[in-house]
């Protein structure tokens, strides 16, 4: 893993007797919108959230909370565009993505431009997307401390992004390979984070985090492998999903009961029906409100109580 800074963390917390809370939102398409569930109800039960990092959806929802947007206003950003449309995905290549079949999204964009000499205008439409929720903000203009990973195609690598514009930033993160070119980014050209880092666990732990809830939306496998190009799919879901659990593993050896991990039931989701918020959102919810006290008293467990001030000596009689 690498990161592209060295900037210190600022904490604003006026109970600094207690653990530093952090979030990791992960990959997964439209089943990142129970993200926006999930943050939802830790906010309304009082849960603090003292810095953020997130994979892909889990970058947009998680940098739009740290760019200090109503979680109703992120709600209403999506439901009124035509996500599909502004990302550059026409509705004849999402299906052909959600089925690997007929002309596939590489076919539709990447004949258009060389990416590592000019920007295609599909980056362009996703940079157009993201700054609905970051505007012309940087990593620096935060409250929230925020990390973002992505993954540099040339080499493999791990990258955490956190600084320089926001926009880019994510547009790297959630740059998912086949339907928009590698972000050009600090020499690099950086694509979807979830292919190294799909749960940014040990983000949050590099900016403090002592606590960190986890928000797993990976896709389930399938039941019903029935052809070869079924075999294909299921072999990069079961590769993707073993990684996962290895680092998830990781660090619970790490965090121990420290770290939450947070699983809404979006198996219906499929990871490009981007029109789809109602089911996910709610199930984000559902999920959390399930883990609610598991949290509390692992905050709880984990804190220290504020010293008291002496009392003031009475005067003698």
């Amino acid at each position: 893993m690498r990161y592209n800074a060295s900037r210190p963390f600022r904490f604003f917390r006026s109970d600094a007797m207690r653990p530093v809370i952090g979030l990791a939102l992960g990959g997964g398409g439209a089943r990142g919108y129970a993200h926006i569930g999930v943050i939802r109800t830790l906010v309304a039960h009082g849960v603090p959230i003292d810095v953020v990092a997130g994979t892909s959806m889990g970058a947009v929802i998680g940098g739009a909370y740290a760019c200090g947007l109503d979680l109703y206003k992120i709600e209403k950003i999506l439901r009124n565009l035509d996500v599909n449309k502004l990302l550059g995905i026409p509705d004849t290549t999402l299906r052909g993505i959600e089925s690997l079949a007929g002309k596939t999204a590489s076919e539709y964009l990447f004949k258009k431009a060389d990416w590592r000499v000019h920007e295609p205008l599909s980056l362009k439409q996703l940079y157009a997307f993201l700054q609905l929720f970051t505007g012309e903000r940087s990593f620096e203009d935060l409250s929230v401390p925020l990390s973002v990973v992505a993954c540099d195609i040339d080499t493999g690598e791990e990258i955490v992004l956190r600084s320089g514009k926001l926009y880019r930033a994510i547009a790297a993160s959630m740059a998912f390979p086949g339907v928009h070119p590698p972000v050009p980014l600090g020499g690099r050209f950086l694509v979807d984070g979830g292919l190294v880092n799909k749960i940014p666990v040990d983000a949050a732990v590099a900016m403090g985090a002592e606590i960190v809830i986890a928000v797993d939306v990976s896709a389930p496998l399938n039941p019903h492998v029935t052809t070869s190009l079924d075999v294909l799919i299921q072999s990069n879901a079961i590769t993707s999903q073993e990684l996962v659990r290895l680092k998830l593993e990781l660090m619970h050896q790490r965090l121990g009961e420290k770290l939450i991990v947070i699983r809404p039931r979006v198996d219906r989701i499929k990871l490009f029906q981007l029109r789809q918020l109602d089911l996910p959102i709610r199930e984000g919810e559902h999920a959390t409100a399930e883990k609610l006290s598991l949290i509390k008293e692992i905050i709880a467990k984990y804190s220290e109580p504020l010293p008291q001030p002496p009392l003031d000596k009475q005067p003698a009689a």
